[in-house]
């Protein structure tokens, strides 16, 4: 019989919890403090400009969940992510989210920095994506997260500024 270790359990809700489609898993959390949850699908902005409500239509359907907590989602309005929180009755308190597609395509979220002439798109893992002709406007946000989509070994399709 096959036994699976905590790690790779983990490993794979973690996985889950950002390819999986309208997934909604609890994460393993320190002993006595509640597990956090995992949603993913597209944040929308709803409300009128001086109260913004910032929402996730998950995969699959259902019913939109308000975010809170992660006032630079309203920066991805219209695009797939992967959010980390704690529910909050209704609502969920997003310690994390990660930009996983933009209209239709991969999407990978980072920090850009620059080494001499050469721009790298660094994601929270630590990995370092050199990025393929990025415009000249792309490149005066050194410093900043930004998200890019298409193949990241390609000229980015699109991007866009998180913080």
């Amino acid at each position: 019989m096959l036994q699976a270790s905590p790690h790779r359990v983990a490993a794979l809700c973690a996985a889950l919890a950002v390819a999986g489609p309208g997934c909604h898993h609890a994460v393993g959390a320190p002993p006595g403090q509640p597990a956090a949850d995992s949603l993913t699908g597209t944040v929308q902005v709803v409300g009128v400009e001086a109260a913004p409500m910032i929402t996730l239509v998950p995969d699959g359907g259902g019913r939109a969940v308000t975010l809170t907590g992660a006032p630079t989602l309203a920066r991805v309005d219209g695009l797939h992510v992967a959010v980390v929180g704690r529910r909050a009755g209704s609502a969920l308190g997003v310690e994390r989210f990660t930009v996983v597609a933009a209209n239709g395509l991969p999407a990978t979220d980072g920090r850009l920095v620059a080494e001499g002439d050469v721009l790298y798109l660094v994601t929270a893992d630590g990995l370092r994506h050199r990025l393929v002709r990025p415009s000249p406007v792309l490149a005066a946000h050194v410093g900043s997260r930004v998200w890019v989509s298409g193949p990241i070994d390609q000229e980015p399709v699109a991007y866009g500024i998180i913080e």
